[in-house]
Protein backbone atom coordinates (compact mmCIF):
# COMPACT_ATOMS: atom_id res chain seq x y z
CA UNK A 1 0.00 0.00 0.00
CA UNK A 2 1.13 3.15 -0.59
CA UNK A 3 0.26 6.90 0.80
CA UNK A 4 1.31 10.72 0.07
CA UNK A 5 3.96 11.89 2.65
CA UNK A 6 6.27 15.31 2.14
CA UNK A 7 9.38 14.55 2.04
CA UNK A 8 13.01 15.92 2.39
CA UNK A 9 15.58 14.75 0.45
CA UNK A 10 18.75 16.71 0.70
CA UNK A 11 21.67 16.49 -1.85
CA UNK A 12 24.23 19.44 -2.59
CA UNK A 13 22.47 20.11 -6.42
CA UNK A 14 19.21 20.60 -4.66
CA UNK A 15 20.51 22.28 -1.67
CA UNK A 16 22.37 25.11 -3.39
CA UNK A 17 19.61 25.41 -6.33
CA UNK A 18 16.65 25.90 -3.50
CA UNK A 19 19.25 28.67 -1.83
CA UNK A 20 19.50 30.43 -4.93
CA UNK A 21 16.31 29.88 -6.91
CA UNK A 22 13.92 30.79 -3.87
CA UNK A 23 14.55 34.39 -4.05
CA UNK A 24 12.79 34.33 -7.27
CA UNK A 25 10.11 31.87 -6.06
CA UNK A 26 9.92 30.91 -2.77
CA UNK A 27 7.74 27.83 -4.29
CA UNK A 28 10.77 26.23 -5.51
CA UNK A 29 11.65 24.95 -2.05
CA UNK A 30 8.59 22.70 -1.98
CA UNK A 31 7.26 21.40 -5.35
CA UNK A 32 10.28 19.01 -5.73
CA UNK A 33 12.88 21.20 -7.63
CA UNK A 34 14.79 21.90 -4.49
CA UNK A 35 14.79 19.19 -1.20
CA UNK A 36 11.08 19.00 -0.40
CA UNK A 37 8.56 17.37 -2.56
CA UNK A 38 4.90 15.47 -1.94
CA UNK A 39 5.86 12.54 -3.20
CA UNK A 40 4.11 8.42 -3.08
CA UNK A 41 5.46 6.48 -0.75
CA UNK A 42 4.85 2.91 1.06
CA UNK A 43 3.20 2.43 4.20
CA UNK A 44 5.88 1.83 6.73
CA UNK A 45 6.10 -1.33 8.36
CA UNK A 46 7.00 -2.33 12.04
CA UNK A 47 10.53 -2.79 12.20
CA UNK A 48 10.01 -5.26 15.46
CA UNK A 49 6.89 -6.55 17.57
CA UNK A 50 8.08 -3.50 20.19
CA UNK A 51 7.07 -0.67 17.63
CA UNK A 52 3.20 0.32 16.47
CA UNK A 53 1.64 2.49 14.00
CA UNK A 54 0.17 5.02 14.19
CA UNK A 55 -2.92 7.00 11.95
CA UNK A 56 -2.51 10.33 11.90
CA UNK A 57 -4.98 12.71 13.19
CA UNK A 58 -2.94 16.03 13.14
CA UNK A 59 0.68 16.47 11.97
CA UNK A 60 1.82 19.92 13.26
CA UNK A 61 3.77 22.69 11.40
CA UNK A 62 6.48 23.84 13.31
CA UNK A 63 9.03 26.11 12.81
CA UNK A 64 12.32 24.17 12.81
CA UNK A 65 10.69 22.12 9.80
CA UNK A 66 9.69 25.72 7.89
CA UNK A 67 13.54 26.55 8.69
CA UNK A 68 14.52 22.97 7.32
CA UNK A 69 12.30 23.23 3.81
CA UNK A 70 13.55 26.82 3.74
CA UNK A 71 17.29 25.79 4.01
CA UNK A 72 17.81 27.98 7.22
CA UNK A 73 19.17 25.56 9.66
CA UNK A 74 22.46 24.96 10.61
CA UNK A 75 24.17 21.74 9.07
CA UNK A 76 25.36 21.23 12.43
CA UNK A 77 22.74 18.71 13.09
CA UNK A 78 22.76 16.98 9.73
CA UNK A 79 24.78 14.09 10.82
CA UNK A 80 21.83 13.31 13.25
CA UNK A 81 19.47 13.06 10.08
CA UNK A 82 18.84 10.86 7.06
CA UNK A 83 17.27 11.02 4.20
CA UNK A 84 14.92 10.75 2.45
CA UNK A 85 12.30 11.64 5.65
CA UNK A 86 9.23 12.62 6.11
CA UNK A 87 8.48 15.54 7.97
CA UNK A 88 6.43 15.71 11.58
CA UNK A 89 6.90 15.39 15.05
CA UNK A 90 4.01 17.04 16.54
CA UNK A 91 1.96 14.54 16.01
CA UNK A 92 -1.85 12.66 17.47
CA UNK A 93 -3.10 10.14 16.04
CA UNK A 94 -4.69 6.57 16.84
CA UNK A 95 -3.00 2.99 17.01
CA UNK A 96 -3.46 1.31 13.53
CA UNK A 97 -1.36 -1.72 14.42
CA UNK A 98 0.64 -2.88 17.43
CA UNK A 99 3.35 -5.21 18.21
CA UNK A 100 3.03 -8.18 20.24
CA UNK A 101 5.65 -6.64 22.93
CA UNK A 102 4.03 -2.96 22.66
CA UNK A 103 2.66 -3.57 26.04
CA UNK A 104 -0.63 -3.27 26.92
CA UNK A 105 -1.89 -0.59 23.90
CA UNK A 106 -5.07 -1.63 21.50
CA UNK A 107 -5.77 -0.33 18.31
CA UNK A 108 -8.22 2.57 18.52
CA UNK A 109 -6.54 4.09 21.52
CA UNK A 110 -5.42 7.26 20.85
CA UNK A 111 -1.85 7.96 21.24
CA UNK A 112 0.84 11.00 20.76
CA UNK A 113 4.57 10.45 20.20
CA UNK A 114 7.19 12.19 22.91
CA UNK A 115 9.41 12.90 20.00
CA UNK A 116 13.21 11.82 20.58
CA UNK A 117 14.48 8.88 19.48
CA UNK A 118 16.93 7.79 22.44
CA UNK A 119 18.62 4.46 23.25
CA UNK A 120 15.18 2.49 23.62
CA UNK A 121 13.64 3.31 20.39
CA UNK A 122 16.73 2.33 18.80
CA UNK A 123 17.27 -0.98 20.87
CA UNK A 124 19.73 -0.36 23.33
CA UNK A 125 18.95 -2.04 26.91
CA UNK A 126 22.27 -0.74 28.36
CA UNK A 127 21.09 3.30 28.19
CA UNK A 128 24.05 5.83 27.84
CA UNK A 129 24.45 8.43 30.96
CA UNK A 130 22.29 10.92 30.05
CA UNK A 131 19.31 8.28 29.42
CA UNK A 132 19.87 6.30 32.03
CA UNK A 133 19.37 9.75 34.08
CA UNK A 134 16.11 10.44 32.25
CA UNK A 135 17.92 13.36 30.00
CA UNK A 136 16.81 11.54 26.71
CA UNK A 137 17.14 14.94 24.90
CA UNK A 138 21.16 14.82 25.61
CA UNK A 139 21.10 11.26 23.91
CA UNK A 140 24.81 10.24 22.47
CA UNK A 141 23.46 7.26 20.45
CA UNK A 142 21.45 8.95 18.14
CA UNK A 143 23.05 7.84 15.37
CA UNK A 144 23.52 4.23 16.53
CA UNK A 145 21.81 0.97 17.06
CA UNK A 146 18.34 -0.33 15.19
CA UNK A 147 17.17 2.69 13.20
CA UNK A 148 18.92 5.52 10.82
CA UNK A 149 20.52 8.75 12.16
CA UNK A 150 17.45 10.64 13.71
CA UNK A 151 17.01 13.04 17.23
CA UNK A 152 13.59 13.01 16.18
CA UNK A 153 10.58 11.18 14.33
CA UNK A 154 10.16 13.65 11.08
CA UNK A 155 14.21 13.57 11.07
CA UNK A 156 14.72 10.02 10.59
CA UNK A 157 14.05 8.02 7.32
CA UNK A 158 12.86 4.82 9.06
CA UNK A 159 9.98 5.87 11.35
CA UNK A 160 8.63 8.23 9.15
CA UNK A 161 6.38 11.51 10.34
CA UNK A 162 3.14 13.29 10.97
CA UNK A 163 3.05 15.02 7.42
CA UNK A 164 1.97 11.69 6.01
CA UNK A 165 -1.19 9.38 6.97
CA UNK A 166 0.84 6.66 8.95
CA UNK A 167 3.89 6.86 11.06
CA UNK A 168 5.43 4.50 13.33
CA UNK A 169 6.79 4.69 17.25
CA UNK A 170 8.18 2.40 19.72
CA UNK A 171 6.31 1.49 22.47
CA UNK A 172 8.48 3.52 24.78
CA UNK A 173 8.02 6.83 23.13
CA UNK A 174 3.52 7.06 23.75
CA UNK A 175 1.75 8.85 25.63
CA UNK A 176 -2.19 7.92 25.62
CA UNK A 177 -4.32 10.99 25.62
CA UNK A 178 -7.20 11.39 28.37
CA UNK A 179 -10.73 11.14 27.36
CA UNK A 180 -11.18 14.72 28.88
CA UNK A 181 -7.68 15.95 26.01
CA UNK A 182 -9.08 16.71 22.58
CA UNK A 183 -7.21 15.89 19.44
CA UNK A 184 -6.47 19.94 19.22
CA UNK A 185 -5.00 20.26 22.35
CA UNK A 186 -2.96 17.30 22.28
CA UNK A 187 -1.35 18.00 19.39
CA UNK A 188 0.44 21.02 21.31
CA UNK A 189 1.58 18.65 23.82
CA UNK A 190 4.92 18.35 21.77
CA UNK A 191 5.57 22.28 21.19
CA UNK A 192 4.31 22.50 25.29
CA UNK A 193 7.09 20.44 26.51
CA UNK A 194 9.21 22.59 25.08
CA UNK A 195 8.06 25.49 27.05
CA UNK A 196 7.95 23.14 29.90
CA UNK A 197 11.18 21.61 30.25
CA UNK A 198 12.24 25.96 29.93
CA UNK A 199 10.30 26.81 32.32
CA UNK A 200 11.06 23.70 35.13
CA UNK A 201 14.89 23.70 34.20
CA UNK A 202 15.15 27.33 34.60
CA UNK A 203 12.19 28.98 36.34
CA UNK A 204 12.36 32.96 37.03
CA UNK A 205 11.65 34.39 40.79
CA UNK A 206 8.52 35.44 41.44
CA UNK A 207 10.05 39.71 41.79
CA UNK A 208 11.69 39.19 38.67
CA UNK A 209 11.10 41.04 35.35
CA UNK A 210 11.09 38.39 32.50
CA UNK A 211 11.43 39.14 28.83
CA UNK A 212 10.48 36.86 26.13
CA UNK A 213 11.38 37.32 22.38
CA UNK A 214 9.05 36.73 20.16
CA UNK A 215 5.18 35.57 20.33
CA UNK A 216 5.12 32.74 17.65
CA UNK A 217 4.34 29.20 18.61
CA UNK A 218 7.36 28.73 20.53
CA UNK A 219 7.19 31.88 22.35
CA UNK A 220 3.33 31.58 23.21
CA UNK A 221 4.01 27.99 24.59
CA UNK A 222 7.09 29.68 26.76
CA UNK A 223 4.46 32.19 28.48
CA UNK A 224 1.92 29.20 29.13
CA UNK A 225 4.41 26.75 30.79
CA UNK A 226 5.23 29.96 32.89
CA UNK A 227 1.91 30.22 34.06
CA UNK A 228 0.93 26.78 34.46
CA UNK A 229 4.20 25.86 36.91
CA UNK A 230 2.68 28.61 38.65
CA UNK A 231 5.55 31.73 38.24
CA UNK A 232 4.12 34.52 39.26
CA UNK A 233 6.98 36.63 37.45
CA UNK A 234 6.38 39.80 35.91
CA UNK A 235 6.23 38.67 32.14
CA UNK A 236 6.75 40.92 29.33
CA UNK A 237 6.41 39.66 25.64
CA UNK A 238 7.86 40.98 22.51
CA UNK A 239 4.89 40.50 19.36
CA UNK A 240 5.11 41.97 16.12
CA UNK A 241 1.59 41.18 15.31
CA UNK A 242 -1.70 42.57 17.17
CA UNK A 243 -3.08 38.93 17.18
CA UNK A 244 0.08 37.90 18.34
CA UNK A 245 0.26 40.22 21.24
CA UNK A 246 -3.90 39.39 21.82
CA UNK A 247 -2.79 35.32 22.05
CA UNK A 248 -0.33 36.31 25.14
CA UNK A 249 -2.10 38.56 26.80
CA UNK A 250 -4.63 35.91 27.38
CA UNK A 251 -1.70 33.23 28.73
CA UNK A 252 -1.02 35.70 31.09
CA UNK A 253 1.22 38.53 30.15
CA UNK A 254 2.03 41.10 32.35
CA UNK A 255 3.34 43.78 29.43
CA UNK A 256 3.14 43.31 25.41
CA UNK A 257 6.57 44.89 24.25
CA UNK A 258 5.70 46.02 20.00
CA UNK A 259 8.06 43.99 18.20
CA UNK A 260 8.07 46.69 15.10
CA UNK A 261 8.44 50.01 17.04
CA UNK A 262 12.08 50.68 19.13
CA UNK A 263 11.37 48.22 21.65
CA UNK A 264 15.05 48.92 22.82
CA UNK A 265 13.80 52.32 23.93
CA UNK A 266 10.80 51.05 25.16
CA UNK A 267 12.70 48.68 27.78
CA UNK A 268 15.31 50.83 28.46
CA UNK A 269 12.87 53.52 29.46
CA UNK A 270 10.64 50.71 31.34
CA UNK A 271 13.81 49.52 33.39
CA UNK A 272 15.95 52.99 33.83
CA UNK A 273 18.16 52.21 31.64
CA UNK A 274 20.63 54.56 29.56
CA UNK A 275 20.74 54.05 26.03
CA UNK A 276 24.34 54.51 24.48
CA UNK A 277 25.74 55.04 20.41
CA UNK A 278 29.17 53.71 19.55
CA UNK A 279 31.12 54.69 16.93
CA UNK A 280 29.50 52.12 14.57
CA UNK A 281 26.73 49.27 15.20
CA UNK A 282 23.81 48.83 17.00
CA UNK A 283 22.84 51.20 19.90
CA UNK A 284 23.85 50.06 23.49
CA UNK A 285 21.60 49.75 26.88
CA UNK A 286 23.49 50.61 29.71
CA UNK A 287 22.47 49.69 32.87
CA UNK A 288 18.94 48.70 33.66
CA UNK A 289 17.27 45.53 31.61
CA UNK A 290 15.32 42.61 32.55
CA UNK A 291 16.47 39.94 34.74
CA UNK A 292 15.74 36.71 32.94
CA UNK A 293 15.26 36.61 28.60
CA UNK A 294 13.73 33.69 26.84
CA UNK A 295 15.03 33.56 23.71
CA UNK A 296 12.21 32.01 21.21
CA UNK A 297 12.80 33.06 17.56
CA UNK A 298 16.43 32.01 16.79
CA UNK A 299 17.31 34.61 14.24
CA UNK A 300 20.63 36.44 14.72
CA UNK A 301 18.81 39.87 15.14
CA UNK A 302 16.42 38.05 18.47
CA UNK A 303 19.90 36.42 20.08
CA UNK A 304 21.80 40.05 19.83
CA UNK A 305 18.56 42.10 21.03
CA UNK A 306 18.50 39.28 23.64
CA UNK A 307 22.01 39.45 25.05
CA UNK A 308 21.31 43.56 24.93
CA UNK A 309 18.34 43.93 26.78
CA UNK A 310 19.42 41.70 29.86
CA UNK A 311 20.65 42.86 32.74
CA UNK A 312 24.30 43.10 33.98
CA UNK A 313 24.77 39.24 35.62
CA UNK A 314 21.18 38.55 34.04
CA UNK A 315 19.86 35.26 32.51
CA UNK A 316 19.46 34.50 28.91
CA UNK A 317 17.99 31.26 28.18
CA UNK A 318 18.22 30.13 24.78
CA UNK A 319 14.53 28.14 23.19
CA UNK A 320 14.36 28.85 19.72
CA UNK A 321 16.85 27.00 17.00
CA UNK A 322 19.52 29.13 16.79
CA UNK A 323 21.84 28.66 13.61
CA UNK A 324 25.14 29.88 12.25
CA UNK A 325 25.18 33.29 13.46
CA UNK A 326 26.67 36.22 11.37
CA UNK A 327 25.15 39.30 13.28
CA UNK A 328 24.98 38.36 16.78
CA UNK A 329 27.93 40.60 19.04
CA UNK A 330 28.91 38.23 22.19
CA UNK A 331 30.86 41.40 23.88
CA UNK A 332 27.31 41.99 25.75
CA UNK A 333 28.05 38.40 27.70
CA UNK A 334 31.92 39.44 28.58
CA UNK A 335 30.94 43.30 29.53
CA UNK A 336 27.69 42.12 31.82
CA UNK A 337 28.73 38.54 32.93
CA UNK A 338 25.67 37.18 31.29
CA UNK A 339 24.39 33.56 32.21
CA UNK A 340 23.77 32.40 28.86
CA UNK A 341 22.21 28.98 28.83
CA UNK A 342 20.43 26.34 26.27
CA UNK A 343 16.85 24.77 26.51
CA UNK A 344 16.84 21.67 24.32
CA UNK A 345 13.85 19.68 23.75
CA UNK A 346 12.28 18.20 27.08
CA UNK A 347 12.92 15.11 28.78
CA UNK A 348 11.94 12.70 31.17
CA UNK A 349 13.65 14.61 34.48
CA UNK A 350 11.86 17.49 34.48
CA UNK A 351 11.91 18.59 38.34
CA UNK A 352 7.95 18.87 38.89
CA UNK A 353 6.80 19.46 42.63
CA UNK A 354 9.74 17.68 44.05
CA UNK A 355 10.19 14.84 41.82
CA UNK A 356 11.82 13.74 38.05
CA UNK A 357 9.01 13.46 35.55
CA UNK A 358 8.51 13.57 32.08
CA UNK A 359 7.72 16.93 30.70
CA UNK A 360 5.17 14.61 28.36
CA UNK A 361 3.28 13.48 31.23
CA UNK A 362 3.50 16.97 32.96
CA UNK A 363 1.42 18.02 30.13
CA UNK A 364 -0.89 15.50 29.69
CA UNK A 365 -1.66 15.72 33.25
CA UNK A 366 -2.28 19.37 32.80
CA UNK A 367 -4.77 19.50 30.28
CA UNK A 368 -6.78 16.99 31.52
CA UNK A 369 -6.41 18.70 34.99
CA UNK A 370 -5.66 15.43 37.04
CA UNK A 371 -3.01 17.80 38.88
CA UNK A 372 -2.60 21.13 40.88
CA UNK A 373 -0.38 23.63 39.03
CA UNK A 374 2.35 24.74 41.64
CA UNK A 375 4.70 27.23 42.20
CA UNK A 376 8.16 26.09 40.97
CA UNK A 377 10.39 29.85 41.90
CA UNK A 378 13.55 29.10 43.26
CA UNK A 379 13.54 27.92 46.88
CA UNK A 380 10.09 28.60 46.97
CA UNK A 381 7.48 26.43 49.00
CA UNK A 382 4.87 24.64 46.46
CA UNK A 383 1.61 26.27 46.32
CA UNK A 384 -1.41 25.58 44.39
CA UNK A 385 -2.09 27.36 41.11
CA UNK A 386 -5.03 28.51 38.87
CA UNK A 387 -7.50 25.89 41.49
CA UNK A 388 -10.33 27.04 42.89
CA UNK A 389 -11.68 24.67 46.07
CA UNK A 390 -15.67 22.98 46.95
CA UNK A 391 -15.73 22.06 50.17
CA UNK A 392 -17.79 18.15 50.38
CA UNK A 393 -18.90 17.57 54.14
CA UNK A 394 -16.52 19.93 55.55
CA UNK A 395 -13.41 18.63 53.60
CA UNK A 396 -11.57 20.62 50.93
CA UNK A 397 -11.02 19.53 47.67
CA UNK A 398 -9.06 21.37 44.69
CA UNK A 399 -10.52 21.52 41.67
CA UNK A 400 -7.99 21.96 38.54
CA UNK A 401 -8.65 23.95 35.46
CA UNK A 402 -7.51 22.01 32.76
CA UNK A 403 -5.08 23.57 30.00
CA UNK A 404 -6.70 24.15 27.16
CA UNK A 405 -4.08 25.07 24.18
CA UNK A 406 -6.63 24.07 20.91
CA UNK A 407 -7.43 27.55 20.41
CA UNK A 408 -3.84 28.35 19.14
CA UNK A 409 -4.72 26.31 15.95
CA UNK A 410 -5.89 28.76 13.55
CA UNK A 411 -5.67 27.24 10.72
CA UNK A 412 -6.04 23.19 9.10
CA UNK A 413 -5.42 21.69 5.79
CA UNK A 414 -5.46 18.50 3.67
CA UNK A 415 -1.96 16.90 3.11
CA UNK A 416 -2.86 17.98 -0.79
CA UNK A 417 -2.66 22.14 0.13
CA UNK A 418 0.32 21.91 1.58
CA UNK A 419 1.48 24.87 -0.86
CA UNK A 420 -1.16 26.97 0.13
CA UNK A 421 -0.26 25.92 3.79
CA UNK A 422 3.55 27.10 3.41
CA UNK A 423 2.30 30.65 1.44
CA UNK A 424 0.15 31.55 4.51
CA UNK A 425 2.95 30.80 6.95
CA UNK A 426 5.00 32.93 4.94
CA UNK A 427 2.66 35.88 5.34
CA UNK A 428 1.59 35.54 8.52
CA UNK A 429 0.99 39.31 9.44
CA UNK A 430 -1.75 39.03 6.55
CA UNK A 431 -3.06 35.36 7.23
CA UNK A 432 -3.00 35.83 11.11
CA UNK A 433 -1.89 32.42 11.69
CA UNK A 434 -0.88 30.90 15.08
CA UNK A 435 -0.42 27.46 14.85
CA UNK A 436 -1.28 25.66 11.12
CA UNK A 437 -2.10 21.78 11.24
CA UNK A 438 -1.85 19.11 8.62
CA UNK A 439 -5.22 17.32 9.08
CA UNK A 440 -6.09 13.90 8.09
CA UNK A 441 -9.68 12.13 8.15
Amino acid sequence: MFMQAIQFNASIPRYAFGLAAQKISPSILWNGMSCTALRDVPEPTLPNDEWVKIKTRYGGICGTDLGTMHLHTSPYLSPLSSFPFTFGHENVGTLAEVGARAGAFQVGERVTVEALLWCKPRGFQDLCRFCARGEINLCERMNEGALAPGVQPGFCRDTGGSWSEYYLAHASQLARIPDNVSDENALLVEPFAVGLHAALQYPPRANETVLIMGAGVIGLMMLAALRATGSKANIWVVARYPFQAAAARRLGATEIIDGKQDYLADIAKRTDAQILKPIIGKRVMYGGGVDVTYECVGSDASIDDALRLTRHRGRVVLVGVPGITKQVDWTAIFAKELEVIASYIYNRAEPYRGEKRAAFDIALEMMAGTTERVATEPGSVATPVATHSVATHSVTTPVVTPLDLSWLITHKFKLNEYARAFELLGNRGASQALKAVFEFE
